[in-house]
């Protein structure tokens, strides 16, 4: 199966040795560690950025032992004279590489940056932090589009890799970012969290609440979700944007059968995997085109987690149904751009180990039942998680978090991976919080919204009163595609 098909059907954005703890009080005992920056370009970015590299143990139980590398990204704040609270910005995946989405991060957390440093820092396993990358994904991203990827593949991925696969877990990368924070001499900071970022935020008030003076969750994750059999959240997603069709006459007209078609691919791909030789969407270069139930199901699966992109779906069903392959494949090499990379093997080690152990049987059988996915909504991720190495999550890693801390939640109503009721789930152990739901919107409300303003506003002072929502039903849903002249 596709690499890319198997991370669809997972936690995309926009979800942390063998031992898992900690000697604190060894920890507070060391030398707290020193981190140099120096000024850098980075890819997206015109003006210079403050880039370092802090050495932290590969084992946070053994100091002395293997070290690797953190790096870290500050955008210093505009004013002259900054708060001295920066925002340190967590991304999603399990596996993306802040320092890879610099210049987007910048753009929408400009009105916080007018008087706070940012923080961006690559998870270890991503980026420039000892990255864990599979074969399969290292490829061209547009030659290696109709690639499979097999159980060789992910021995191949792990036969790469060099490290202590056990150290690389949610708890000691919020180590890492507590480290990150001495070494830069904050007292506190403010922290955001998107889509398995905000599980990591969470994880870090559990572990680390005096360092944090607000917490902003945005597509919440709570830890006591096992990631992973999600077909019914993508169902959910699924049966709005159908129901939004019917609602519009010229889509209802257009797409009179839109449920039925998909059910019909679906089925026809269940008992035949498409392969067929077309032109290269990209190269317009003849080639073998192959896409399995997995593949489609993935691909419309991604397409549902932004309302720029999901309005294409009933389009690209209908095409499908009438053996028109070059939407479908369009959107597939679309979707291996070099910006939507995913650290696969960080991805594989953290979801095989700390989610899909806690899935029991009665949930999987539950998931399975879903109108969207099916029997599919496991099945790549489970063909991985077997040949995963294995390690214990802490006794407490799925417990509700409880937490004081002001925690400002996030979601979006057309999500299809982490829906509003699971920012609910998370609230309840929040003492003060508030929770805004778009209902115009998908996965990552900055990426959709004008979330990036409302943050703005909640960080100055940390408090909802100052917080205007209102543009959060301004929002604009546009028209769904009605032909490939670009019709809405």
């Amino acid at each position: 199966m596709k690499i890319r098909s198997i991370l669809n059907l997972s936690l995309l954005l926009g979800v942390m040795g063998l031992s898992w703890s900690h000697d604190s009080q060894a920890q507070d005992n060391q030398k707290k560690p020193s981190l140099s920056l120096d000024s850098c370009f980075v890819d997206g970015v015109k003006t210079q950025l403050k880039c370092g590299s802090l050495t932290v143990p590969e084992d946070w139980t053994k100091p002395q032992g293997a070290t690797l590398g953190v790096h870290v990204i500050v955008v210093n704040a505009i004013s002259t004279t900054p708060k001295k609270d920066p925002l340190f910005l967590l991304m999603g995946g399990p596996g993306q590489a802040s320092s890879e989405l610099t210049g987007m991060l910048i753009k929408i957390f400009r009105e916080t940056r007018e008087n706070r440093d940012l923080v961006l820092i690559d998870q270890r396993g991503t980026g420039k932090s000892n990255p864990l990358l599979c074969e399969d994904s290292q490829a061209n991203p547009y030659s290696d589009v109709f690639a499979d990827f097999d159980v060789s593949d992910v021995n191949k991925c792990l036969e790469s890799y060099d490290h202590d696969l056990a150290q690389y877990n949610t708890n000691n990368a919020v180590l890492d970012f507590e480290a990150v924070r001495e070494a830069l001499g904050y007292e506190q900071i403010n922290l955001y969290g998107i889509s398995y970022g905000s599980r990591a935020a969470m994880v870090y008030m559990r572990e680390k609440p005096q360092a944090l003076r607000s917490v902003i969750l945005d597509g919440v994750v709570p830890p006591q979700i096992a990631v992973g059999p999600m077909g019914a959240e993508a169902a959910r997603s699924f049966d709005l944007l159908i129901e939004q069709c019917h609602q519009e006459d010229k889509c209802r007209q257009k797409y009179p059968n839109l449920r039925q078609d998909y059910l019909t691919v679906r089925s026809e791909l269940e008992q035949q995997t498409i392969e067929t030789v077309i032109d290269h969407p990209v190269t317009d270069k003849p080639v073998t085109l192959k896409v399995d139930t997995a593949k489609f199901i993935g691909t419309l699966h991604s397409l549902m987690y932004s309302t720029g992109q999901r309005e294409l779906i009933p389009f690209v069903i209908e095409q499908f149904a009438l053996k028109n392959y070059k939407p479908l494949s369009g959107l597939i090499a679309a979707s291996q751009e070099p910006q939507s990379k995913i650290y696969t093997g960080l991805h594989f080690n953290i979801i095989c180990n700390e989610d899909i152990p806690r899935a029991d049987a009665a949930l999987l059988a539950k998931d399975k039942e879903n109108s969207f996915s099916g029997q599919h909504s496991m099945s790549g991720l489970n063909m991985v998680c077997q040949h995963w190495p294995k390690f214990d999550a802490p006794a407490n890693f799925g417990d509700q978090v409880v937490s004081d801390i002001p925690t400002l939640l996030l979601s979006g109503e057309l999500d299809p991976v982490t829906p509003p009721a699971w920012a609910d789930l998370a609230a309840k152990g929040l003492s003060v919080h508030k929770h805004y739901v778009a209902k115009k919107a998908g996965h990552g409300l900055v990426t959709q919204t004008c979330a990036g303003k409302m943050i703005a506003q909640y960080i100055d002072k940390v408090s909802f009163d100052d917080i205007d929502d209102s543009c959060l039903d301004e929002q604009p849903v546009p028209g769904f595609l009605m032909n490939n002249n670009g019709n809405w």
